[in-house]
């Protein structure tokens, strides 16, 4: 067998193709990464926007639920001083005022009277004589 040896011309030439193919190849990788990275800038910016408008919502619930954090405890403060009320003992606390904390703030201390009048044990009637009154079902049949 005899070996055939490529001339120097022909390696160069096939050399200088194949050369000639790689740049072709990383000028076209080249350009296909800074379409990626104009791509990328462009999402990142929506996402930087949708971001901040996110932001904005998360704050203007935040507003929202500490108003309603305030209403809340303006409205057990209102409860709790009502059941204060309840504490007392005797049969006319039902009877008794109940001021609400906004009024009691406003007014002093001197202007507040717990005046109550207690009722004797022959004028408390618990049940009142007002007679039985027919079931639904009664008044449709009859």
């Amino acid at each position: 067998m005899t070996a055939v040896v490529p001339l120097p011309e022909d390696s160069s030439l096939r050399l200088a193709d194949q050369l000639q193919v790689l740049s072709q190849v990383a000028e076209a990788l080249t350009y296909r990464l800074l379409e990626l990275e104009e791509r990328l800038e462009g999402q990142e910016g929506r996402i930087d926007e949708r971001l901040q408008e996110a932001a904005g919502l998360e704050s203007a619930h935040g507003v929202a639920m500490d108003q309603r954090l305030g209403d809340t405890e303006e409205r057990l403060a209102r409860i709790e001083a009502a059941l204060r009320g309840l504490d007392r003992t005797g049969s006319s606390r039902h009877l008794q005022a109940v001021q609400p904390p906004a009024l009691q703030q406003e007014l002093p201390g001197s202007l507040i009277e717990e005046e109550g009048f207690e009722l004797r044990a022959e004028e408390v009637d618990l049940f009142l004589d007002e007679g039985e009154q027919p079931f639904m079902d009664e008044l449709i049949a009859g």
